[in-house]
């Protein structure tokens, strides 16, 4: 019910293969939820939320990109100082490890996605749910 399946994919650090990715998924009907591009000196690695992640995953695989999922979970925030910080303070003294997490905003409110480790996975859910922090449904970005 929460866990979002995030696509991870490889891609070469050079010109045009951003858009050769994103064009693989325009037309094939594919809407990109969330973005994330992560760099180094030969490749890049690109983080999304898709609105049908297994079409996208084997559509990519089709066209030769490397793509796994990755399991995360995202939470909804108010757009006020100190909620970033009430859910990663709850995850630490829960002793869960962020292992990366971004962010993206809709409709005055911050949606923040966190990657913990997998046997926390559960945990961590329930860990936000005990402090009421709203976690969100995968369906939320699912068509």
């Amino acid at each position: 019910m929460y866990t979002i399946k995030q696509l991870s994919v490889f891609v070469e650090n050079r010109s045009g293969e951003l858009s050769d990715f994103t064009n693989v998924l325009s037309k094939n009907n594919i809407s990109i939820k969330s973005i994330m591009l992560a760099d180094s000196i030969d490749f890049g690695l690109v983080r999304c939320l898709v609105d049908n992640p297994d079409k996208a995953k084997a559509v990519l695989e089709d066209e030769g990109f490397s793509v796994k999922f990755t399991d995360v979970f995202g939470v909804k925030i108010d757009d006020v100082v100190g909620s970033f910080n009430r859910v990663v303070k709850a995850l630490g003294e829960a002793k869960i490890n962020i292992q990366y997490t971004y962010s993206f905003y809709e409709s005055n409110c911050g949606i923040f996605i966190f990657c913990v480790e997998k046997d926390r996975f559960k945990e961590a859910i329930e860990t936000m749910q005990k402090e009421n922090i709203e976690v969100i449904s995968a369906s939320h970005f699912y068509k």
